[in-house]
């Protein structure tokens, strides 16, 4: 999640992660960066000679394809990707909601779960007692499944090789050479290069593959909502269409962890179409990318587009109404 802020800072500021800058980091361990900073390069290497590779951490172990620039070279780096964002919504939902997350021997719920790393977090460290993952690409659908196989919760999950979305039907995937956590549905009519396509998108090869409504599923009773302790969303800009399609998740009292990307949900045509189903469905949230725990309406949710110019990005935490049914 919020890889583009890294990536933006990188195209505006080169040197800062230049080589150089790099080795001086490494010769000084500023911040304690020198151990992550030797692996990333060791990363690097192992892309020469393998497709992929596995790396034990945070209790886990966790197959990487060493063509993902990004989240698998982080995880590598620094381990597994959503960890820190995990401890922090714990934290906040100890507080705010239900203690431990609500997670204990309940559901995980992961769209967009990529290689699965979410879900791995959540069944063996904290506690939940099955997860449904949806992911449509097939190269990360291979590592998903080693990655649930070798952490011995496969019996646990079922995997879903669709996108969900608005509609039922095919959409047009785009996917990304070098960071296989930005893959992402092509908008229709997506623009030629300009202030819609910043990051050259539409260069991308594309392929086409099966949506579904999480609404759809769930009146077919292949989801039951009230075994699930916590949603996370990742879907690189369509989150106003999965939520679109998910209305019985949003009226729910699911915490939902949703990316908040105001460039992706543009280009997508959904960013307005978020900020309104969630100010109608959800009374509260907290912006999980501020250094406070503020808890703020979500009729203010609209504001966050000033805070996250270009391609910046931030992670939302969605609250359940606190008044008993």
């Amino acid at each position: 999640m919020t890889a583009f802020r890294r990536i933006s800072d990188r195209r505006r500021t080169p040197f800062r992660y230049s080589h150089p800058a790099n080795g001086l980091r490494w010769l000084l361990n500023f911040r304690g960066q020198r151990r992550p900073i030797g692996r990333r390069y060791v990363f690097d290497a192992l892309g020469l000679v393998t497709p992929s590779v596995a790396v034990d951490t945070d209790g886990l172990r966790l197959f990487l394809s060493t063509s993902d620039g990004e989240v698998s070279r982080e995880t590598f780096a620094r381990g597994a990707y959503e960890r820190a964002l995990f401890e922090r919504v714990i934290t906040e939902l100890d507080v705010h909601a239900a203690p431990g997350g609500g997670l204990a021997r309940r559901g995980f719920l992961d769209i967009g779960a990529h290689i699965g790393s979410a879900t791995c977090l959540a069944m063996v460290r904290y506690g939940a007692a099955s997860s449904w993952l949806f992911e449509p690409s097939p190269d990360n659908l291979g590592l998903l499944k080693q990655n649930v196989l070798v952490n011995g919760i496969n019996d646990r999950v079922r995997v879903s090789p669709v996108a969900l979305s608005d509609t039922d039907g095919e959409l047009t995937f785009e996917l990304s050479e070098t960071n296989w956590g930005d893959h992402r549905i092509r908008p229709e009519g997506a623009p030629e290069p300009g202030s819609q396509a910043l990051l050259g998108e539409h260069t991308r090869r594309t392929m086409s593959v099966p949506a579904r409504r999480l609404d759809g599923l769930v009146e077919a009773g292949a989801l039951d909502l009230a075994s699930i302790g916590l949603a996370w969303i990742d879907v690189q800009g369509h989150e106003g269409h999965v939520l679109s399609g998910a209305r019985t998740l949003l009226a729910s009292d699911v915490p939902i962890v949703c990316e908040y990307w105001p460039y992706a949900l543009e280009r997508a045509g959904g960013l307005d179409r978020f900020n309104e189903l969630v100010a109608v469905s959800r009374p509260l949230f907290i912006d999980l990318g501020a250094p406070s725990s503020r808890v703020t309406p979500t009729s203010e949710i609209a504001m966050l587009r000033n805070r996250y110019p270009g391609v910046s990005a931030t992670d939302l935490l969605l609250l359940p109404d606190p008044t008993p049914s």
